[in-house]
């Protein structure tokens, strides 16, 4: 689309103009004066008509998805921001890894817009409605990308398309499953299939930093999907991993991976359990605890932090005194700093426990500086002390 003087201009609240002003690349629903089409690009003004910026027009909660301060045509902001994103990732990430994120929605400037790698495969997610009238503009950003052979989109986003599965958009049919590298081990991804667009790639460095720390300990990896830390461990000469997962497929794939990378899964335990059930066999020297999102809808905080203490209380019995316990979250309705307290809180019931490190999603996946909901990943590593309980 061109950018002219017929554009449609809709009014920010005066409080909606600040946040924009900033870099949030939101505007919600009461913060926005007038509506358009879906997918339209709009032209933002404060309440005095001062241009503040432009976007597209969406549906829900979120009214506009900002692109920027001056209007310009969709398709170029999209190739050049793709190429840019792309760009970044080819030295920020070594020749051994080729499953990563290329572009992270607001924090590469296309908010909404998610793309992850698979070897010659790129998959394509979208979280906004907004993107659907513009996908040509990024099917052909993404296939001039020089490592792409296929461009598949995932489905599964209810408010975008309700549909589980995917489409091929560009390129041979993507394959049901694709074997990648990650640091020099290989793994099982599963398009079509598998949790967010194949793998859970944000957990790329914690995966290593586990890896680094198991050599010669009892590992426990729970909520264990397709074995990622696991795997990890195991190559880091962990004297056993132990994963556990409701979802049995998921632990075939796990295993399949073991054998990927040279490892015998035999030498391991795999228990298909639900962790918040699974009766521990004892205790291990490092535990990773790594659930799904334990917040869903329009949940309080204070049920979320419940959920969390409730978590930790359970699995921290778990630890060995002086053991370690690498604890994640990717929820983003609590802060780093309200989801630590209820994990500390947990924990506080099996003894006394020290902070080592914290940490955020890894570098292929940026936050808009402005975008504080961006900052969704948190990760943690813990020492247990003692046994003794604290009141």
């Amino acid at each position: 689309m061109r950018p002219d003087r017929t554009l449609q201009t809709l009014q920010l609240t005066q409080d909606a103009v600040g946040p924009v002003a900033r870099g949030h690349p939101w505007v919600y629903r009461d913060g926005v004066r007038g509506r358009a089409p879906v997918g339209a690009v709009v032209a933002l003004a404060d309440p005095r008509g001062g241009a503040v910026g432009f976007g597209l027009f969406d549906e829900g909660d979120i009214a506009v998805r900002v692109l920027g301060r001056e209007p310009q045509p969709v398709p170029a902001v999209v190739a050049e921001r793709v190429q840019r994103a792309d760009a970044l990732r080819v030295r920020l990430l070594g020749a051994d890894t080729d499953a990563y994120r290329v572009v992270n929605g607001a924090g590469d400037g296309l908010p909404g817009v998610v793309v992850d790698r698979y070897g010659a495969l790129a998959v394509l997610r979208l979280y906004s409605a907004a993107w659907v009238p513009w996908m040509d503009a990024l099917v052909d950003a993404i296939s001039g990308l020089g490592w792409v052979e296929t461009v598949f989109r995932r489905l599964g986003v209810a408010r975008v398309d309700g549909q589980d599965g995917g489409v091929t958009l560009r390129g041979p049919e993507a394959p049901q499953v694709v074997v990648v590298q990650e640091h020099g081990l290989r793994f099982l991804a599963r398009p079509w299939a598998g949790q967010k667009t194949g793998l859970f790639l944000d957990q790329r460095e914690h995966r290593r930093r586990v890896g680094a720390l198991a050599a010669g300990r009892r590992v426990l990896n729970l909520f264990a999907y397709n074995g990622g830390f696991s795997v990890y461990a195991a190559a880091g000469g962990a004297a056993r991993v132990v994963s556990v997962d409701l979802a049995a497929p998921a632990l075939e794939d796990a295993r399949e991976a073991f054998r990927l990378n040279g490892l015998d899964p035999d030498r391991h335990g795999f228990e298909v359990a639900d962790v918040f059930r699974w009766p521990a066999p004892g205790r291990f020297d490092l535990v990773v605890c790594d659930p799904p999102s334990l917040t869903h809808g329009k949940r309080s905080d204070g049920a979320a932090r419940s959920a969390y203490r409730d978590l930790a209380g359970r699995v921290g019995p778990w630890v060995t005194v002086d053991g370690l316990l690498a604890s994640a979250s990717c929820t983003a309705r609590l802060s780093m700093e309200r989801w630590e307290e209820a994990v500390w809180t947990g924990l506080r019931r099996s003894g006394r426990w020290s902070l080592l490190e914290r940490s955020e999603a890894p570098a292929d996946h940026p936050v808009a500086i402005g975008h504080p909901e961006g900052r969704y990943l948190k990760f943690a590593l813990l020492r247990r002390l003692s046994d003794e309980r604290r009141r």
